[in-house]
C-alpha cells in the first residue's frame, strides 16, 4: 500500500479516542450542541465548593494595577500602555442584583475567571483626535496617549453559604481614566451584576465559547494553586510535628 494509500485510510474510532486520551487532539467546546455545552459546564461548576479553593481577593484589590516602574531597553513603558491603575478616592459603585442574591460591595471576596478585557481610546496630545484603535494611535508616535477606557472580567464571589459556583458568578465591569499630567489612571465607576448560569450563553454571545473554555482553565489553575498552597502548609506542620516528636522523645520527668 502506497504512502498517499495508507494517508486516505480512516482513522477506527479507538484510534480517535486513543488520540484524545493522549492529549493529541482536543475538542473544540462549539462543536459541542447547546445542551451538551451547558451541561458540562454546569456539571463542573456544580463540583466547586468555594470554601476549598485559594486565590480570593476583596473586589477593590482585583481591579488595580501597581506593577512598580517598568523599564524596556532603558526607555519608559509606552505612553499607550496602563502601567498604574487606581481606584478613584469617590469611586461609584452600581450592583445590579435581585433580592436573592447578595450585594456585591467593593470588599466583597472575588476569584477571576477570565482575563481583563479592556477597550481603550487612545488620544492625541495637543489635539482633539481620539481613536480606539491600537495602530492608529501606535503611528501618532509619542504624542499618542491611553486616554479612557473601560473594562469587564467574569469572576466568582465567595459566598457566606454552601452554595456552589454556578450559583456565584458575577459580572465587573468598571471606566478608568488618566490622571491630568500624571502616568497614572484612575477607576471612576465599577458595576457589578449576577449572572444566571442559563444567561451565560446569552450574555457572551459569540465570545461564549472562549469564555467557557477560559472559565474551565481559570478553575484549573485556582486549584493547582489551592494545591501548592496545602501541599506548602502540609510540610510546614509536618515539619513542626516532626520537631516537636523529637523535642518530646529527648526529654523525661520524674515521676512521683
Amino acid at each position: 500500500m502506497g504512502k498517499e494509500q495508507m494517508a486516505s485510510v480512516s482513522k477506527t474510532l479507538a484510534q480517535k479516542m486513543l488520540e484524545f486520551a493522549l492529549g493529541q487532539k482536543s475538542v473544540s467546546f462549539g462543536e459541542l450542541s447547546t445542551e451538551e455545552g451547558d451541561k458540562l459546564l454546569r456539571s463542573t461548576l456544580e463540583e466547586v465548593n468555594l470554601r476549598e479553593l485559594r486565590g480570593f481577593k476583596p473586589l477593590k484589590d482585583l481591579l488595580i494595577i501597581h506593577p512598580g516602574s517598568f523599564m524596556y531597553g532603558g526607555a519608559p513603558v509606552h505612553t499607550l500602555e496602563v502601567e498604574f491603575l487606581d481606584l478613584d478616592p469617590n469611586v461609584s459603585l452600581h450592583t445590579e442584583s435581585d433580592e436573592e442574591k447578595p450585594q456585591v460591595n467593593l470588599d466583597t471576596y472575588v476569584l477571576p475567571l477570565s482575563r481583563v478585557r479592556r477597550a481603550a481610546i487612545f488620544k492625541r496630545h495637543e489635539s482633539d483626535e481620539e481613536t480606539r484603535d491600537y495602530q492608529t494611535a501606535v503611528s501618532w508616535g509619542r504624542s499618542a496617549y491611553h486616554h479612557r477606557g473601560n473594562g469587564k472580567i467574569l469572576a466568582l464571589r465567595r459566598p457566606n453559604n454552601h452554595t456552589r459556583a454556578d450559583e456565584n458568578l458575577v459580572i465587573v465591569e468598571f471606566k478608568y481614566e488618566k490622571i491630568p499630567l500624571e502616568a497614572r489612571y484612575v477607576i471612576k465607576e465599577i458595576t457589578t451584576h449576577s449572572l444566571p448560569l442559563e444567561k451565560f450563553r446569552e450574555h457572551f454571545g459569540s465570545s461564549y465559547e472562549r469564555m467557557a473554555v477560559e472559565l474551565i482553565s481559570e478553575l484549573q489553575t485556582a486549584y493547582e494553586r489551592t494545591s501548592n498552597e496545602l501541599k506548602s502548609q502540609l510540610d510546614r506542620i509536618s515539619g513542626k510535628a516532626l520537631k516537636l516528636g523529637r523535642l518530646s522523645n529527648a526529654l523525661e520527668y520524674i515521676r512521683g
